[in-house]
């Protein structure tokens, strides 16, 4: 082999390890005396009331506590089986708006059965339904949620997980596990891409079916016809002492295609599998320990790990046993196969992609700290970083407008990224994303002002503002912030005379408006009592900042566009009293006693007794 020349690393399949780690902690087990507890109450309810009474809803729900986690259980029992053969129609996401959170930028229709919609929405009806909801997203903080149901309960069970997850702050909650039993496919392929196109919303899911369980397919076609039903989530397929674990959608309706008509009749199937057997049965065992001899030898340890799944279940058979071996066993294989590798290649692509962002994190870094230190020199020439990038009369200044475009093309991409994520998942950036991307803001926006105006133009906020800015402002405005209290204006107070970004990333734009406006005053265009008004609403939001001490101690440089507006304000206009013979205000005085000297020192303090 030639140095340097390595072969890819070898895929694995990652549904071993889920498979393993659900049935070897006891965690099913748990799950499923949960299920059977609550349907044990549902039938001793059935008992006790009258055959024409009726039911508050067809859906019931039983929160268990245990110390490490807390499960909450779904039971649907109250519904007939035989009811739902004939409802595998579907209805569209315009007409189901408690999960349009789920639309993204690419993606915003989907179709979910309707049956099982009918069967949530009459559960949300009831206030503790949405009380839980409330109180499981505060609890998930500190414990993990399992939500859990056998059947169609199963198809409630991921609704509400959905549900769950558009209460939950993804930066400060675990997420929801959801475990269904024996639960039938519940959405089309765009329900499926919606969940599944991040892997945080993907990986909440696992589907728990036995080959021999028809209601998984309850509403799906017969004869393997193509289905507009399509799964998402980890499904683990069992047999009566073994269990494999499939993550391709693909793969998983290759698995669950319908057996030979010529079986079990549906009606009887459909009276309910008992999975407590089975997963006492599987816990005795890991999944596919043999797997060497199950493949038959197989080389390839990804293929062999496949072969070793579906042969230890049982499944070839069931799937093959009315078709010629020798001329469709291969080709099946090779489809669960394919299926298994791409979605495991994507997993991987994810990976490096990750791990490719965490680079260009810290090159961001460096860029980032490029600007502060240009931010910090140009200070000492009396202009700020704002009005020496705009006018560039030196080399540095050319120098920095790689790093500014760089950051730029990196962040837009972040924030276009984000927003094709279903929008709790954006969240809409990670906290550490979401204030790291406002600190880029307010550090790189006033230099786009610059090259804007410099270029002669005017109405940046309106005209000229790039949505990637607009769009991390308004994300960390929907950001849940902690009050205000004394000590935090204190420390602002103090940090006003370090090297500190104004809040308002676009105060630039404001300052270079106010500018053209005393301009247009002072040639007594046509529209002086409109300027006149801009330019008192210039003071008034000028004087905001201060008192919050949000705004740097640069924009008080002498050579500052800031100071220049100033000087040019009060001599020209409030000088020549063109605002109006008896007008004054805190901004006029603030700046006239110079108390911007004490405010950059970090000293001033606003008490108006000036």
């Amino acid at each position: 082999m030639i140095m340097g020349d390595r072969p890819p690393p070898p895929l694995f399949s990652r549904g071993l390890d889920l498979a393993n780690l659900a049935v070897s902690s006891g965690l099913l087990g748990r799950l499923w005396d949960a299920v059977s507890q609550l349907r044990g109450q549902v039938d001793a309810e059935k008992r006790r009331l009258s055959p024409s009474s009726s039911w508050s809803s067809p859906v019931a729900f039983k929160t268990f506590r245990h110390p490490e986690y807390t499960v909450v259980a779904f039971d649907a029992s109250k519904v007939g089986a035989s009811r739902l053969q004939g409802q595998s129609d579907m209805v569209h996401s315009s007409e189901i708006p408690r999960f349009h959170f789920l639309y993204s930028e690419n993606l915003q229709s989907f179709y979910v059965n309707r049956a099982a919609i009918s069967l949530f929405d009459s559960l949300c009806g009831q206030h503790q339904l949405s009380a839980m909801r409330a109180q499981i997203a505060e609890s998930a903080k500190s414990t993990p949620i399992i939500i859990t149901g056998h059947g169609l309960a199963g198809c409630v069970a991921s609704l509400f997980t959905l549900w769950l997850l558009d209460a939950l702050d993804a930066s400060t909650t675990i997420r929801p596990l959801c475990i269904t039993f024996g639960s039938p496919l519940l959405g089309d392929n765009g329900f499926q891409q919606a969940i599944s196109q991040f892997s945080t919303w993907n990986s909440c899911f696992l589907h728990v079916v036995h080959k021999d369980d028809c209601f998984p397919r309850l509403w799906l076609p017969p004869d393997g016809k193509p289905s507009l039903y399509v799964p998402f989530g980890a499904f683990l397929l069992c047999s009566e002492s073994r269990g494999a674990c499939f993550g391709a959608p693909e793969s998983v309706m290759e698995l669950l295609a319908n057996r030979s008509s010529t079986e079990n009749g549906r009606n009887q199937e459909l009276l309910g599998f008992h999975y407590g057997g089975v997963i006492e049965r599987l816990e005795g065992r890991s999944i596919c320990k043999d797997q060497n001899l199950l493949a038959g030898g197989e080389p390839d340890s990804f293929r062999a790990g496949i072969i070793a799944q579906v042969t230890a279940i049982g499944l070839t058979q069931v799937q093959l046993s009315h078709r010629p071996w020798q001329q469709n066993a291969n080709a099946w294989i090779e489809g669960v196969l394919r299926s298994e590798e791409e979605s495991v290649t994507r997993i991987r692509a994810a990976a490096r992609s990750e791990t490719s962002s965490k680079a260009s994190d810290m090159e961001m870094k460096r860029y980032m700290i490029n600007l502060e230190w240009y931010k910090k020199m140009t200070a000492s020439d009396g202009f700020g970083y704002y009005d020496s990038y705009k006018s560039k009369p030196k080399r540095r200044d050319h120098l920095v407008v790689t790093d500014k475009e760089t950051l730029k093309e990196y962040w837009q991409r972040v924030v276009k990224e984000s927003e094709k994520k279903p929008q709790k998942e954006g969240a809409w950036l990670r906290r550490g994303w979401l204030f790291g991307g406002n600190t880029y803001r307010r550090m790189v926006e006033p230099l786009d002002i610059a090259e804007y105006y410099a270029k002669g133009k005017r109405d940046y906020l309106t005209q000229g503002r790039s949505r990637h800015y607009i769009l991390l402002e308004k994300w960390l405005k929907e950001y849940p912030q902690r009050p205000a209290s004394s000590n935090s204006v204190n420390s602002r107070r103090e940090k006003v005379s370090s090297n500190m970004l104004t809040e308002d990333s676009c105060f630039w734009a404001h300052v270079e408006e106010a500018i053209i406006s005393v301009r247009s005053l002072k040639s007594r265009g046509p529209n002086a009592d409109m300027e006149r008004e801009k330019l008192i609403e210039f003071e008034r939001y000028v004087m905001s900042l201060l008192e919050r001490y949000v705004v740097s101690s640069e924009i008080f440089l002498e050579k500052s566009s800031y100071m220049k507006w100033w000087r040019e304000y009060d001599e020209e206009i409030l000088g020549k009293q063109m605002v109006g013979a008896s007008y004054d205000s805190q901004l006029a005085q603030f700046m006239r006693n110079e108390n911007y000297h004490h405010y950059a020192s970090g000293s001033f303090t606003f008490n108006y007794s000036w």
